[in-house]
């Protein structure tokens, strides 16, 4: 019989235990213990790592995720991105889930198996991204009081468009997961700067996705080649 191997490897743990290191240390430098931000934090960061390595998994730490953050993020006037964790990201999950479940990798039901997107598709992918961006922008200038209305609009689009590579189990959507987690960790300095607790917390969970974003270019790329040579 073969013996299965382990999901997380060292890299992965040590992902974990250094958020989870992180945010201890945060809190004990500013002398006080934000819950909320907290959990969103290591479920966060455990659901993007198990994203990476293909597990299936994610989606139940992403929905608690995502639940989270949209309150911290209504909370902190970033309202692109708390209805895009409200109204999009938790549906998607379970969405994601049932995508994923109908294309499991046969050397391992818990992993999805991976695809390549066509030329066609990245530039459909990219101006999508391009224009709903300008657009998201456009409206939370003139109708909200977004704090950062370009920076939110941009992270809300690209990762709509990430979430949905995912579904569909394109390895490309860590660009676009990259993308947004690197401007989603100057989003949450400013936050930060400006005094509020939750910005430390969310700007180390973003470090950390970001960090989590190469690694799964890297894991999603084999997988999706691997996966082509075997079809």
């Amino acid at each position: 019989m073969t013996q299965r191997k382990s999901t997380l490897k060292p890299f992965d743990i040590t992902i974990i235990v250094l958020t989870v290191g992180s945010a201890l240390a945060y809190s004990l430098i500013m002398q006080k213990f934000e819950l909320l931000g907290t959990v969103a934090l290591m479920m966060g960061v455990t659901g993007t790592v198990l994203s990476a390595k293909r597990s299936i998994w994610n989606f139940l730490f992403g929905a608690v995720n995502v639940s989270l953050y949209a309150i911290i993020a209504f909370q902190t006037s970033n309202y692109g991105q708390a209805g895009l964790n409200a109204l999009y990201y938790l549906p998607m999950q379970f969405i994601g889930w049932w995508a994923w479940s109908h294309r499991k990798d046969e050397g391992d039901k818990s992993k999805v198996k991976t695809r390549s997107m066509r030329p066609w598709q990245i530039v459909v992918a990219v101006v999508a991204t391009a224009v709903l961006t300008l657009v998201l922008w456009f409206v939370l200038s003139r109708y909200t009081d977004a704090a950062q209305p370009l920076k939110d609009g941009f992270v809300t689009t690209v990762f709509i468009v990430g979430q949905i590579l995912m579904t569909f189990a394109f390895w490309e959507q860590w660009f676009f997961w990259l993308a947004g987690n690197l401007l989603n960790v100057a989003l949450w300095a400013v936050v930060m700067a400006q005094g509020e607790m939750v910005g430390g917390l969310m700007l180390i969970k973003y470090s950390m996705y970001t960090i989590n974003s190469i690694n799964g270019i890297l894991i999603w790329h084999r997988g999706a080649k691997a996966d082509k040579s075997g079809e």
